[in-house]
């Protein structure tokens, strides 16, 4: 059997089984999707687990064999309670590919530059979704809590979260130019650090009725046709080892990004169908998607209710900062009125689309609402002595003037803040 890091699965806590690629690796006579080793060898060498560290190794178990380790019939539980870390039949491999090495697979060899703290502010990459700073133990707890449904997550010096960690460090060891190692975004393009995205989306429109009939043509052979699949190891079952597309306790929750339909589609246009990726239609991709995240599909909350119900670092409200695709969180007052006003099912369009109207819709009132909020010393007036407030606030970072709350202080936050003052307060 081939020895490279052999881990299954589809991502984002969706699940869309998966096809060899040119390396036509497979696990346990199942096909999986897999990175094609030899076409990214120009800049990442794939790992082998057979070589890799004790606690690497363990990682690798509770990353692709969640349910025999962490999950309901795992033999791994929380010291003080006895407890499963997760409830699902999920695993983490069916959220990424080959356990995180797969381009656009949601790989996990940028996530440690990625997560890389700011040395003098203390703070990880800026979260826009629940609003604060996190570093990748924090991103794995929010992968416990959102995406495996777990009521909790492992602290940050539990030895499952170490070995995860550790894990995931080995993995991104396999980025060949030291450079990229220590800065994701010096990654080739093909290296998909990303989720991929179709081109113009966000003027189509989805038909989730015409992508049933799809699904039950292209996809229910492998997930079934009442659509849960059969989950990882999934008691009495002998079927492939492929992620619930939806369900109460092993679907992928509304806070996943997968419960976007754009970002579904593009999901699985890139990996989809079985054995032949790429030959679906932008318009095939989007309606399978609009299908599965149908609302009749029953699936859990996860950490959906809590997301973008904050203000930004510049007081900006979160909510007109989320996608326009993502039905979660907080609605910012006057905007279902606004577009039901004009005969538009709010929540309908947020689903299927178009999106474009209601994301230019968000831009103009984010536009107004910094134009208002310029006035740094709060005396009624434009002036110089706002800009020198910015600037004070910018020399010692101070959060305000991250101001367009990237988690950066950068001239993207000064030209920003200065288009902002020049177009004054409506």
């Amino acid at each position: 059997m081939n020895t490279k890091l052999l881990i299954a699965g589809f991502a984002g806590t969706t699940g869309l089984l998966a096809c060899a690629f040119a390396n036509d690796i497979n696990f346990d006579g199942r096909d999986m999707v897999e990175p094609d080793c030899d076409v990214m060898s120009d800049w990442y060498e794939c790992r082998d687990i057979e070589t890799a560290p004790a606690g690497v190794y363990l990682g690798y178990q509770y990353m692709h064999l969640t349910s025999e380790t962490l999950g309901p019939d795992g033999n791994t539980v929380y010291a003080d309670t006895g407890e499963p870390y997760v409830t699902t039949v999920t695993s983490c491999s069916s959220c990424h590919f080959s356990g995180g090495q797969v381009p656009f697979g949601s790989p996990v060899y940028q996530s440690p530059s990625k997560y890389t703290v700011n040395p003098v502010t203390g703070l990880g990459p800026y979260f826009r979704p629940l609003g604060y700073h996190r570093d990748l133990e924090d991103s794995i707890i929010d992968c416990f809590r959102n995406c495996m449904n777990a009521e909790r997550a492992p602290a940050k010096d539990d030895p499952v979260m170490i070995a995860l960690v550790e894990y995931i460090q080995w993995v991104a060891d396999g980025v060949i130019d030291p450079a990229a190692r220590e800065n994701w975004d010096l990654l080739p393009p093909e290296a998909g650090p990303r989720l991929p995205v179709i081109d113009g989306v966000s003027l189509m429109r989805a038909d989730p009725i015409r992508g049933g009939q799809l699904y039950a043509n292209s996809c229910a052979d492998c997930h079934s046709e009442d659509g849960p699949g059969a989950g990882e190891y999934r008691v009495g079952e002998p079927r492939p080892r492929i992620p619930a597309l939806w369900g109460d306790r092993d679907g992928y929750s509304k806070g996943a990004a997968f419960y976007r339909t754009p970002v579904l589609g593009a999901y699985i246009q890139k990996h989809m169908p079985l054995d032949d990726p790429m030959t679906l239609s932008n318009q095939d991709a989007i309606d399978i998607a609009a299908f599965i995240n149908a609302p009749d599909k029953a699936r859990p909350s996860g950490m959906a209710d809590q997301m973008y119900t904050h203000d930004d670092p510049d007081g900006i409200p979160s909510s007109l900062r989320k996608p326009a695709d993502w039905l979660v969180g907080f609605e910012y007052p006057g905007e279902r009125a606004h577009f039901e006003s004009m005969g538009i099912d709010y929540e309908d369009m947020i689903l299927n689309g178009p999106w474009n109207d209601l994301s230019q819709w968000r831009s103009d009132e984010i536009n107004r609402l910094l134009s208002c909020s310029v006035d740094l010393n709060q005396d009624q007036n434009l002036d110089f002595f706002d800009i020198s407030a910015f600037l004070d606030a910018f020399v010692t970072q101070a959060a305000i003037a991250d101001w367009n709350s990237d988690g950066n202080f950068d001239f993207f936050d000064v030209s920003a803040f200065l288009n902002a003052f020049m177009r004054g307060c409506p």
